[in-house]
Parts: structure tokens; sequence; C-alpha cells
């Protein structure tokens, strides 16, 4: 009897455990449901707030999250720090209750940052909406406010080049607005398209100068979603501009709110390009051939082209945008978009003729009588080859690395150096050796193997650097230049940036990479980053150590390549003649430390003799 009773009680605990896990399920879906109605509600139209004495354009909306128990986070981002009050954004009809006090439209109050407090949104003709109110402030650096005027942000989604137009507040780093017009917006990017954080380009109505960068019409809030240190593109676009580049965007680091709602912290940079972009000062053949299609006129087809260098998987190209080839490269036209025939074979003609220079032995030269240099302009090529050199990037040549032609001039030049955030740290991705830096031993542009044209190709970079006098004209940039500015941006400009945006970091953490909205999460977040900037910081010093070793006594190495299939780059790792490579920094590839030169192992303990080309058997 006790037996069947003991039978009895254990089941009905398993069906009581059953209907209450059934009832908690349930709950927490009616919850999530009930947000999502109130989420598909314009939130500008509900609820939205904005500091006191700001724009209502700068406005922020709630942004909903859950608990794992189904209750409701309404967390608001706003540029504001807790000593300015807040003011309530809403329809007359609507009320809301914060800490226990009612609120309406135009209402101000004020309340501690990151403080959890209890309150209901009342909404009618929908319901009331209880839930935790959070008030995140990312005040202390600029702060840009978009507002799409007819289309929602699915439609920029939806097909690369949707186009939107809308209105742009921008406020500065103390709050006062910097800007205030109408604009277009897009999607911005390639790889990047795909990211769940997206880059946008704007298109004002005509050229502004916006927070005190020069003046231009066309610019870039630029994600960083794949840079945890939200700094390698600043990094470099500083020493671009700092060793000589007149064309390197200028940039500013940006909160960006979307349709009122806080969409994380960018990278806000001026757009590589020639009608309304940094090139603007070179002849504008886009508009000139819009002008006079059809005129039959006669015009000068000599510049300016910008065209990008890259190969076709990466090449996702804008509507109207020309590719082209040489005998080693794949090129695409950025400007003029409307590119003519005429002006098509004058552009390719030229690229077909330096590159004859270019990959001519030295002490050869064409039947003409020239070299690389009558074609190639030296200063720039030498700073972008040292660009992408020092970041190690993983996307040289591959996309995003940029020419130009101006007008009346048969030379071309190299950059303006673009989209840094894939460099130091980021390229190995095939290695489990994680106690050899390849990033700072492998030599990175004389790294890259030759493939298949539209794989990665012959690079220019490595071509140049393959000529003794470029070569020779590189090392004299590196140390005079290059390497004495890039150790004052990571000593003076680097900890100035990282402590202005620590706070919109955490933000954007949280909101992207998901994670619980607490102050022991947001601290963990902030931690997360304060490790993540000295990563970066020190790669980048110790490559200029590898690079500074290694061109001063270049004649003292010998290079070891280790050849890795599924990679575009293989390893090239310099080692003192005479020398061994030294203990533990074998890569592991497919499981295997096992690298061969021939049928010969190759070991920590074989002295390098002469270059070797390194590979594993099959």
């Amino acid at each position: 009897m006790s037996r069947f009773i003991s039978k009895k009680v254990a089941w009905l605990v398993i069906v009581l455990t059953a209907v209450l896990l059934f009832v908690a399920c349930a709950f927490i879906h009616k919850k999530k449901t009930e947000v999502a109605r109130f989420d598909d509600i314009a939130p500008w139209e509900t609820v939205g707030f904005v500091p006191e004495e700001l724009p209502v354009t700068a406005a922020s909306t709630i942004r909903v999250m859950f608990n794992e128990d189904g209750t409701i986070f309404y967390n608001v981002y706003l540029p504001w720090n807790e000593d300015d009050s807040i003011k309530v954004i809403c329809d007359e009809a609507i009320s809301l209750t914060v800490g226990g006090v009612e609120y309406h439209n135009g209402d101000s109050f004020s309340i501690p940052a990151l403080t959890d407090v209890e309150g209901v949104i009342s909404v009618p003709g929908v319901g009331e909406y209880a839930g935790t109110f959070r008030f995140i402030g990312t005040s202390g650096i600029p702060s840009i406010h978009l507002g799409l005027y007819n289309d929602s942000e699915e439609f920029l989604s939806e097909t690369k080049g949707n186009t939107a137009t809308g209105y742009c507040t921008i406020l500065d780093d103390s709050e006062k607005q910097d800007f205030a017009g109408n604009c277009s917006i897009r999607i911005h990017g390639n790889t990047s398209w795909y990211n769940d954080k997206k880059s946008y380009q704007l298109s004002l109505e005509e050229d502004a100068s916006i927070l005190g960068m020069g003046a231009q019409r066309k610019w870039l809030l630029i994600s960083e979603f794949v840079d945890r240190s939200f700094l390698k593109d600043a990094i470099m676009y500083q020493l671009a501009r700092n060793s000589g580049d007149e064309h390197a965007p200028e940039f500013r680091f940006v909160n960006v709110y979307l349709n009122g709602r806080y969409n994380g912290l960018y990278l806000m940079t001026q757009k590589i390009g020639i009608e309304g972009g940094t090139l603007s000062d070179l002849n504008d053949l886009e508009a000139e051939n819009s002008l006079l299609q059809g005129e039959g006129l006669l015009q000068n087809i000599t510049g300016g082209y910008l065209v990008e260098l890259g190969v076709l998987e990466a090449m996702q190209r804008d509507e109207g945008e020309t590719v082209f080839e040489s005998p080693n490269r794949y090129m695409r036209v950025k400007s003029p978009n409307n590119i003519t025939e005429e002006e098509l074979a004058y552009l390719s003609g030229l690229v077909m003729e330096a590159e004859e220079a270019l990959y001519l032995p030295d002490g050869e030269v064409t039947d003409d009588g020239k070299t690389w240099s009558s074609y190639y302009d030296a200063d720039t090529w030498v700073r972008e080859y040292l660009l992408q050199e020092i970041s190690a990037n993983y996307d040289t040549e591959y996309a995003s690395s940029f020419f130009y032609v101006k007008e009346n001039d048969p030379t071309i030049y190299g950059g303006p150096g673009w989209d840094f955030d894939r460099a130091i740290n980021d390229y190995i991705q095939f290695i489990q050796n994680e106690s050899l830096d390849f990033q700072v031993r492998a030599l990175h542009n004389n790294a890259i193997r030759v493939f298949e044209k539209n794989e990665s190709g012959v690079l220019w970079l490595r071509q140049l650097d393959s000529h003794e006098d470029f070569h020779d004209r590189m090392k004299e940039s590196f140390f005079n230049t290059m390497e004495p500015e890039l150790s004052r941006i990571i000593t003076e400009d680097v900890p100035m940036w990282q402590q202005s945006i620590a706070d919109s970091v955490a933000a954007d953490a949280i909101l992207w990479h998901e994670g619980e909205w607490s102050k022991e999460a947001r601290d963990g977040y902030a931690q997360s980053y304060a490790s993540s900037v000295p990563d970066a910081v020190q790669g980048m010093s110790d490559r200029l150590k590898a690079l500074h070793e290694y061109y001063e006594h270049e004649d003292e190495y010998s290079l070891v390549t280790f050849v890795i299939p599924e990679c575009r780059f293989d390893l090239v790792v310099p080692v003192k003649t005479g020398e061994t490579i030294g203990s533990e920094v074998l890569p592991i590839y497919k499981d295997s430390m096992d690298w061969y030169d021939g049928d010969e192992l190759f070991t920590t303990q074989t002295v390098v003799t002469k270059d070797i080309v390194l590979s594993q058997k099959d």
C-alpha cells in the first residue's frame, strides 16, 4: 500500500511540474508576443525621450529586451549624462509611469544612469505594458540622428543599392547641434553587407563640413563590427594623413541613432571618391559624361579616374560599374560610374602599358625605353605599400585597394588607403599554434602567393617591392616617417580615443553581441574592450619592431616560407642565416607540425642557410 501511495505521489509531482513548466512557457511566450505587438508600433509615435535643450530630432526610443523569465526591459540609449533631465516625447493620449510617477508628453524627470526603475507604458487601444526602465548615457562623443521619411530599415536591407530619403541631425561631443539637413541613406559595404550591424552611406544635399572635418557631400558610417577594439581603421587613417596623404579620409567616433533607436558606436569618415568625396579635386568625368552625353562634344578623357584593385568574388558591383582586366589583375572602375568606351580604352591602355613596365626585371625597359617609375608615382605607392605592410591587412588587393589617375597626367597614383578592420591579429585563420604571432613575423605583402587572377593574383605591391630602387625608397620612408609617426599615434592618440569611446563600446557590445544588461555585464564588456585595445596596439608595436629589425639587417636573413593551401597568404618567416627558426614556432596545420623541404623534414633544429619553401605532404 505504501509503495502504491509513493508511486501516486511521484506521478502527481511529475504532472504538477509539467503543468507549471507549461504555464511558465506560456507566460513567457505571452510576454514576448505582447512586446512584439508593442514593438510593431512605430516607436517614435509611442514613447521617446530626449535630453533637455536638445532638438526633438535627437529623441531616442525604447529598445526592448527580455529576461529569461519573460520580464521586459525598456532600454533607452541617449546622448545624455545624469546631470541633465530627460523630457518625455509621446502622443498626448499616452501615459508613462516611471518609479511610481506618471508622465505625459513634454514632462521632464531626472534619473541616475544604469538604475533599474519599474514602470508602465499605457497606450490607448493597445494596452498597458509593465517593464524595467534603464537609461543608458552615451555622451562624451558626437551623436548622429537619422530618420527615414517614407521607407523602413528593412527596405534598406532588401536589395544592395536601395536608397531612402531622410533627415540627419548631428550633435557634437557637448550635445550642441553641428549639422541638420536632409540626406539620402543607403547601406555601405561588400562583405560587411552581411553583418547584423550595418554600415551606412549618407549623401547630403550639398557639401558640408561635419564635426570640423573638411566639407564633403558623401559620408560613411562604418560599423567596425569585426574590430572589437574599434581602433584599427582610425590608427591607419591617421597614419596615412600624417604621412602626407591629402586624400586619406578624416574621421570621428560617433554614436548613431536610426529612426529614433540607438544603433551603436560607429566611425564616421569621409568617403573615398571623386564626386562628393576625398578626391574631389580630380576632374569629375562622371558629371561631364552626364552633361555632354549625346552632344557629340569633345572632352579631355585623361582623368580623373578612381579604380579598385581586387578579385571578382569580392566585387559586388553597384549598378553601372565597369570591371576590366589586365594580364595580372581585375579592376573595377569606381569613377566615372558612366565611363564611355573612349575613356575605358584610355584607362585600360594606360594600365596595360604600366603593367608591362612593372613586371620587367631591374635593368630591362619597354620598347619605349620606360621602367616602372615612368608610370607609377613612387611616393604614393611607397605609402600604400607600407600601410598594408605595417597593418598586415588581410584584404590587400583583394578588395578596397585603390589607385587614381589625374587629368593630363599619365601617372598611376596609389591609394588612398582604405579598410583596415581586418588588419593586425586577423589574417591567419588556419593555424592552431597560438605561440607564434604570425602577424608579427610574416612578411605580409611578400607573403602573398601567385594564384589564379580571381583568387589573389600577382599583386602590384609585391611586384613594386621587387624593384631595388622602390625597395630602398620604401625602407627610407619606413625609418624616417612611418615608424616614428605610428609610434606617436600609439602613445598619444590611442589613449585619448580609448577613453572617449569606452562607454559607447560597452553599450554597443550589449546591443550587438547580446548579454544581460546590468552594471556587472556592462563592466565585463568594458573590461573585454579594455583588453582588446592593448592586443591591437601591441600587435602593431610588435609588427613595427619586427619590421625595423628585418629592414635594418635584411642581408643577414633568409626567408622560410610555409605554404598553406586554404589561405590567400603564405607565412614568410625571416630567420637569421646560419641559425634555427626557434623553438615552438612551427605552424600547426591540419593537426600536424611536419613541414618538408622537398623530402627533407624541417624541424626547430634545422639550420637555415638559404631561402626555402616548405609544405606538408598529403
